[in-house]
């Protein structure tokens, strides 16, 4: 007589199909609660990293450099002078002598909202700003790598997820930390 083999699936394929399931279904819904990367965690690591750049340029390039910060963008700025001279004077051209030269600009995402800025360096947190519309900040970094200092507030479209990015005066150093 001949056995007769009975179909179906073993423990091990049903098991690999509801890991591929889960799997899955762990990344739908890791997707679909983000804002695709326009948060303010994000974005404050984006301005460390174009704070450390400003700071990295006034260094080697030995020239004066400025990020300033308005509610819609972050821009990127390099004195045309060399040295430690506090940047001044009329912009005259050519050659380029005392003007600002944007080096680059960066677009402040939907989803978040530049604060606010103070000159105070909140290095353990407790501020309370008040949200400024006209918001016109710069950070200064010398060519010798230090800087005005200060903090940038960040935030998001539901003043939900507060950030804050701190520069300090004497190492131009910043670093994004979360809440106020």
């Amino acid at each position: 007589m001949r056995e007769r083999r009975q179909g179906g699936f073993t423990l091990i394929e049903l098991m690999v199909v509801v890991a591929v399931i889960a799997v899955i279904s762990a990344m739908l819904m890791g997707v679909s609660g983000r804002s695709y990367g326009a948060n303010p965690r994000n974005f404050s690591d984006q301005l460390t990293q174009t704070l450390g750049l400003a700071k990295l340029r006034a260094v080697s390039t030995r020239k004066w450099h400025r990020v300033e910060i308005t509610p819609t963008t972050i821009t990127l700025w390099q004195w045309s002078n060399t040295g430690m001279t506090i940047p001044a004077g009329t912009c005259t051209t050519p050659p380029s002598v005392n003007c600002w030269e944007a080096v680059q600009v960066v677009t402040v995402p939907k989803g978040v909202t530049m604060w606010n800025a103070s000159t105070t360096v909140y290095g353990s947190g407790g501020a309370s700003p008040t949200q400024s519309s006209t918001l016109d900040f710069n950070f200064d970094f010398k060519p010798d790598g230090s800087s005005t200092g200060g903090t940038a507030f960040i935030n998001d479209s539901a003043n939900a997820r507060p950030w804050r990015v701190l520069v300090y005066h004497a190492t131009g150093s910043s670093y994004a930390r979360e809440t106020w």
